[in-house]
C-alpha cells in the first residue's frame, strides 16, 4: 500500500530595509554622480569645477575654482539614471547626507570682486524638477549648521538629517509649492531629482559674489529594500520513497 506523501513548498518574500551608502570622495579622479558648482538653482549657470589630486580632508577634492560668481553658491548633483545617487534618490528613502567644505581667500585673485563675507547657514535643498507645473518644485532645510562669514573657512564637516517617512513637512523643513497641486511632502520623496547643499541660506537677500570652495567626502546614505526569499519544504512521515 502506498502511503500518501504530502509535500508543500512555502515562498515567503519579505522586504527589510538596510542603510545603503553612495560615497564620492573623487579619489578616482572621476565624478560619476555628477556633482556641479551651480550660481544658483538647477537651471542656471554651471561651473563645472575641477578635481583636484591633492588638498582635499584627504587627497582629492571637488574644486570650484576661481572666479566662482554665485549670490547663493551651492553644490548640486541630478543625477543620470544608472548612477549610484539615481538609485538613491529612487529609493524614496533617503536618511542622511553629509560632505567637507572649505572656502579659499579670493582676496588677492583677480577679477574675483566683490567677495560675500557675511555668516549664515547651510542649507540642503531636495528638487523635484519634473512636475506637472512645470516649475521647480523644492525642500530646503530652515535651520542647518552655520556657515561661518569671512572670506575663507578650512575644511569643516556639514550633515543633514532628512526625515523622509514623515507624513508632513517636517519641522525644520519649508515647502515650495504651486498651492493648486496640494503637493506633499511624501510625493517629494518619492519624485526626487536632483540634491543641492548652499553655503548661503536660499531665502537671504545677497549679491552676485566671486568665491573659491571645494567639496570632499560627499555621503547620501538611503535605507534600501532588500528581498529574502525563505523556502520550506514540509513531508509527512519520514522520507520521499515508498
Amino acid at each position: 500500500m502506498q502511503r500518501l506523501m504530502a509535500a508543500f513548498f512555502l515562498f515567503t518574500a519579505v522586504a527589510p530595509l538596510h542603510a545603503q551608502q553612495v560615497v564620492d570622495d573623487f579619489e578616482s579622479g572621476t565624478n560619476p554622480n555628477g556633482w556641479s558648482w551651480l550660481s544658483g538653482s538647477p537651471g542656471n549657470i554651471i561651473y563645472n569645477g575641477v578635481i583636484q589630486p591633492a588638498g582635499g580632508n584627504p587627497g582629492a577634492w571637488f574644486d570650484s575654482t576661481t572666479p566662482y560668481f554665485s549670490d547663493h553658491p551651492n553644490q548640486t548633483a541630478v543625477p543620470d539614471t544608472g548612477t549610484p545617487l539615481r538609485d538613491a534618490l529612487d529609493s524614496a528613502a533617503l536618511t542622511t547626507i553629509s560632505l567637507d567644505l572649505q572656502r579659499l581667500d579670493t582676496s588677492s585673485v583677480q577679477n574675483c570682486h566683490p567677495i560675500y563675507d557675511l555668516p549664515s547657514n547651510f542649507t540642503l535643498e531636495l528638487i523635484d524638477l519634473h512636475t506637472e507645473s512645470g516649475t521647480l518644485i523644492e525642500a530646503h532645510t530652515t535651520d542647518g549648521p552655520p556657515s561661518p562669514g569671512g572670506t575663507s573657512f578650512a575644511w569643516m564637516p556639514v550633515a543633514f538629517t532628512i526625515p523622509s517617512d514623515a507624513t508632513d513637512t517636517p519641522p525644520g523643513w519649508v515647502l515650495n509649492a504651486p498651492p493648486e497641486l496640494n503637493y506633499t511632502w511624501s510625493e517629494l520623496m518619492h519624485n526626487l531629482d536632483g540634491i543641492s547643499v548652499f553655503v548661503i541660506n536660499p531665502e537671504e537677500i545677497t549679491y552676485d559674489s566671486c568665491w573659491e570652495l571645494g567639496a570632499d567626502n560627499i555621503v547620501v546614505s538611503y535605507a534600501a529594500a532588500t528581498t529574502d526569499k525563505i523556502f520550506v519544504d514540509g513531508f509527512d512521515g519520514g522520507g520521499r520513497g515508498l
